[in-house]
């Protein structure tokens, strides 16, 4: 079932999102430049699966020696894999209120669940998959590149995500200063098993979705996301009525994404029902004073 991505694949989705998509919405995976207008590159040395400037996947050694074991390699499809990463959403403030966002945009999942897939089926039982992206997502008042990174391994059947930071604002320039962010002294890194990053976004979790717990604190760590494939799998599939041959991954994402759009255009017609309540009660008292004025 595993979709192995050849060099073809890789080079056509680098120059798409590093050249052809730049040109929506500001750029979301321009290719950044360091200082010296060399790139750089983060993470710790392995085989690198797919890169294009600060993002990219790639197989690294496992960060804690006799930690959870990995079952590497494994096999899991793009496509299984992409309804699995099309599943986690975050809980983010906007005008006050709480909501729930996906994690990663489309172009992130397309990237992400076929190299990452790829390095599951070649890493062994002592590596991990790192990534950094950077995505399009909805901000306060327009959208905004936020930049994901994580840490990735199979354990008991089921998908560990060790993040570092989740929906992180991504900016070339110290808004403060005006200078130049030089990643080398703020890198994007991925999460370790060593300590809980607190990352400022929390997952808000799912069916077949839970926080690790920390064996030797006892307490659950707020940056660690272990996913039940099979549950979400399943959980999915049950979404859609009608015949589950059907079921694609692009429908099953399409399908979620409506429920946020309908959500999110009711709460915004309720926003507008009030705004054209309190101006119509603002109407009245200024007719009021106009007749108080003429009398």
């Amino acid at each position: 079932m595993h979709k192995t991505m050849k060099l073809g694949g890789v080079i056509a989705i680098s120059m798409i999102l590093a050249g052809g998509l730049t040109g929506c919405g500001g750029g979301m995976f321009s290719r950044d430049k360091a200082p010296t207008d060399s790139e750089v590159l983060l993470g710790q040395d392995g085989r690198t699966l797919w890169e294009s400037g600060l993002q990219y996947v790639k197989i690294v050694n496992q960060d804690v020696v006799g930690s959870l074991k990995n079952e590497h390699p494994e096999s899991i499809s793009s496509d299984e894999l992409r309804t699995v990463l099309g599943s986690i959403y975050v809980s983010e403030t906007s005008f006050f209120k709480r909501e729930d966002n996906v994690l990663f945009s489309r172009a992130e999942l397309h990237v992400l669940s076929t190299a990452i897939a790829n390095g599951l089926s070649q890493a062994q039982d002592n590596e991990d998959i790192n990534f950094v992206s950077i995505g399009q997502h909805k901000g306060v008042l327009a959208k905004e590149r936020k930049t994901t990174t994580g840490r990735v391994f199979i354990s008991d059947g089921r998908l560990n995500i060790v993040f570092g930071l989740i929906h992180e604002i991504y900016r070339d320039k110290d808004i403060a200063t005006g200078q130049k962010i030089d990643r080398r002294i703020h890198p994007l890194n991925p999460g370790t098993r060593r300590f809980d990053a607190k990352p400022k976004v929390r997952v808000a979790l799912d069916s077949g979705q839970a926080n690790y717990l920390d064996p030797e604190t006892g307490n659950e760590r707020t940056d660690w996301l272990v996913i039940d494939i099979a549950t979400v799998l399943a959980a999915a599939k049950e979404r859609v009525t009608g015949d589950s041959s059907s079921v694609t991954p692009e429908l099953l994402e399409d399908i979620a994404r409506s429920k946020q759009d309908s959500t999110v255009l009711r709460r915004d017609v309720g926003k507008l029902k009030e705004i054209i309540f309190d101006m119509s009660d603002e109407i009245e008292k200024l007719k009021q004073q106009i007749e108080n004025t003429k009398n």
